[in-house]
């Protein structure tokens, strides 16, 4: 009786040092969450760190200039010129070719005769020697051959020379056989005319006074115009028949 009367005390102030503990434990506070890192914070890890003692460039490569610099600037290209001059409306090209011949021998004879309307030039020849060349005026709408009549157009292709009439509106006159059997169908084709009396032919009558004026611009009806002194060259030099070409 004496001996368990101590080991009931002493079971007892065990469960009642047990019951006290398990209390701490249990109203102890819950741990605090980990507080975030704030972007100002985050250290990268990959940052170099630079060298304690640098070495300065040598004195042979401050010397040295970069590829670029050394490189002079390249020259510019000009710009192209234009390929030709193109006739326009009234607006003749300021360089003519040099035209063979001064004079014409009274006795010379051509058996064809060349125009070139974008160098604004008629051409005699004999057995394909140039005789003498002339500086022309055209119709008033120098570009592209005659189609219709009324175009004032200046024709393109081959003809001949039909006839010649003396006294008309103009000082002389050489009729070009325009039109061809193709210019007739293709303006029959439209349903238009293909218009005619095409010639080579001096100033109008009274103007002769104009002279080599007359060319500061294209001022025909399709005709092909030279001054009254070499029209009668011409006159004299080519005989009914006599090819023309007529160039672009």
């Amino acid at each position: 009786m004496k001996i368990q009367t101590p080991l009931i005390l002493l079971l007892g102030l065990t469960a009642i040092n047990g019951g006290i503990v398990l209390y701490r434990q249990l109203r102890q506070p819950p741990p605090a969450p980990p507080a975030a890192a704030t972007p100002s914070a985050v250290v990268p890890s990959t940052v170099p760190t630079p060298p304690a003692n640098p070495t300065p460039p040598a004195a042979s490569e401050l010397a040295q200039p970069s590829p670029s610099a050394a490189r002079p600037p390249e020259p510019r290209t000009p710009a192209k010129p234009p390929s030709d001059r193109v006739a326009m409306l009234d607006q003749k090209p300021r360089y003519l070719p040099p035209l063979p011949g001064a004079t014409l021998p009274p006795k010379a004879s051509a058996n064809r005769i060349v125009v070139e309307k974008k160098a604004r030039r008629l051409t005699l020849f004999k057995n394909d020697k140039p005789l003498k060349s002339y500086e022309i005026a055209l119709g008033r709408q120098p570009e592209g051959p005659k189609r219709f009549q009324g175009d004032n157009k200046t024709p393109e292709g081959l003809y001949q020379i039909s006839f010649r009439k003396k006294n008309s509106e103009f000082h002389r006159a050489l009729r070009i056989s325009y039109p061809s059997s193709a210019d007739v169908a293709f303006a029959a084709k439209q349903n238009r005319s293909a218009g005619g009396d095409i010639m080579i032919h001096g100033l109008p009558n009274g103007m002769g006074w104009l002279d080599s004026a007359h060319r500061l611009r294209d001022w025909t009806a399709g005709c092909i115009a030279v001054t009254n002194a070499e029209i009668e060259e011409i006159w004299r030099a080519v005989p009914d028949g006599t090819p023309v070409e007529i160039r672009p």
